[in-house]
């Protein structure tokens, strides 16, 4: 994942879960607070098409967080997040953490499960060093494990979301192990918790998720951005459709992880709502930035929210990358300034490769970037809302009334039969003489 301060983009270090301590803050668990319990199997909404995974970082989190989502167009909120040292604690300096025990989060974990959406929590760690440090250490692996669960309890959490960046191949199997010890112990304390792991879009992040698949994690999300940052050669989307200059996409990507006989079904394809701006020698369409210009004019990344599309300045579509894009002129500095970044059109056609190779969902990066774009929210609910069942008319049919039978005659009464008196029989008297 990817901080973005602007005008600079600064990596952001998915630090590895704390030890988990009493919680305590402004938000700590209290007799007057009701205890937050996480979904029960019943409580948890299925009426989107296909998961949609949001990510809320720390530093976007405020009082009107809880009231500017649209819940019923999210399937998971993960919360970003909380950092492990690579002993296994949890570092409590980090502002992760306390955003994690705070009231703002409170109403997002409250808000989000009354609408049926699960809530996770980020885990983060971040450098090949550190992550082999506690890879290697069976004794820090279980003391963050009973953290991370300590604090799902405490917070009323669903899941988990594992972001460890920058991980030796070699470390892969201890990788495996870890997730797959994780997951039996989040199952243990919730049936229907779950672990999710993110990993990169390259060779690499698909041998990561074939690891974490092996350690039987319920998800992997695919983190499809960085395609292209300050160092490339060619301008043009974060996150390609398909590249123009024939490189890495997203198309690429899933073509790699389907070739690696990965399940599709489980993949979440993340994207951004951020995109990376260029200077350059002029504002032909995909040309190469002006490094001679970067000490004047660095690349930087950008939030959505945060471009303009200037009088005068020159922009379009680009259907191949699927991408947006504004080229304006800095007449002071003598250089153009080309940024690519997505818009609902582009995002759309996104999700209709996710829809299209079979994916579990999408992942957003992150929510807040787009300041609520209403536009945004709305592509997501074209393409994850499952059209209502059409209503069969079915014509009454009014049959004509059959005519009452005539009543049969009743049948004439058999005539008695008269009594005939027996016929005198007159006997012969007496002979007389």
């Amino acid at each position: 994942m990817k901080t973005i301060r602007l005008p600079i983009l600064v990596g952001l270090a998915f630090a590895v879960l704390l030890p988990f301590a009493t919680v305590t803050g402004a938000d700590a668990t209290s007799a007057k607070t009701p205890a937050l319990r996480p979904l029960t199997a019943k409580q948890v909404a299925h009426r989107l098409s296909g998961e949609v995974y949001g990510f809320l970082p720390y530093w976007l989190e405020t009082k009107k967080t809880a009231g500017a989502l649209q819940y019923d167009l999210l399937s998971t909120v993960s919360l970003f997040d909380i950092a492990l040292k690579s002993n296994g604690g949890i570092d409590h300096s980090w502002p992760g953490y306390s955003a994690v025990l705070s009231a703002n989060s409170t109403a997002v974990i409250k808000a989000a499960h009354a609408a049926g959406d699960r809530v996770d929590v980020t885990l983060a760690s971040f450098g090949y060093l550190q992550n082999r440090a506690f890879l290697r250490n069976k004794t820090a692996q279980r003391r963050a494990i009973r953290q991370i669960v300590a604090l799902m309890a405490a917070r009323g959490l669903d899941g988990v979301t594992v972001d460890f960046e920058s991980v030796y191949l070699r470390d892969l199997p201890d990788f495996s192990r870890f997730v797959d010890a994780l997951g039996r112990a989040v199952h243990r304390h919730d049936k229907i918790g779950r672990v999710t792991v993110a990993v990169g879009a390259s060779q690499t992040g698909a041998s990561m998720a074939a690891a974490a698949l092996a350690g039987h994690a319920d998800r992997v999300l695919i983190m499809g951005y960085d395609y292209r940052s300050s160092r490339s050669a060619t301008t043009g989307s974060t996150d390609p459709l398909v590249r123009r200059d024939g490189g890495m996409s997203l198309t690429w990507t899933l073509n790699l992880f389907k070739a690696g006989k990965l399940p599709m079904n489980k993949m979440l394809l993340a994207l951004p709502y951020y995109g990376m701006s260029w200077p350059t020698a002029s504002a032909k369409l995909g040309t190469a930035p002006a490094q001679a210009a970067y000490g004047k004019a660095p690349p930087y990344a950008i939030r959505v929210s945060k471009i303009t599309v200037p009088s005068g300045s020159r922009h379009g579509y680009d259907p191949v990358e699927a991408t947006a894009w504004v080229a304006t002129y800095d007449a002071h500095l003598h250089v153009w300034r080309q940024t690519y970044y997505d818009t609902a059109q582009s995002l759309s056609a996104k999700y209709a490769l996710a829809k299209s190779r079979g994916l579990a969902g999408v992942g957003l990066w992150a929510l807040g970037y787009d300041a609520g774009s209403t536009a945004n929210w709305k592509a997501l609910a074209k393409a994850f809302v499952p059209p209502p069942p059409k209503v069969v008319k079915v014509k009454k049919h009014h049959p004509k009334p059959k005519p009452k039978p005539k009543p049969k005659p009743k049948p004439r009464p058999k005539a008695k039969a008269r009594k005939v008196p027996p016929a005198i029989v007159r006997r012969p008297g007496p002979k007389t003489s």
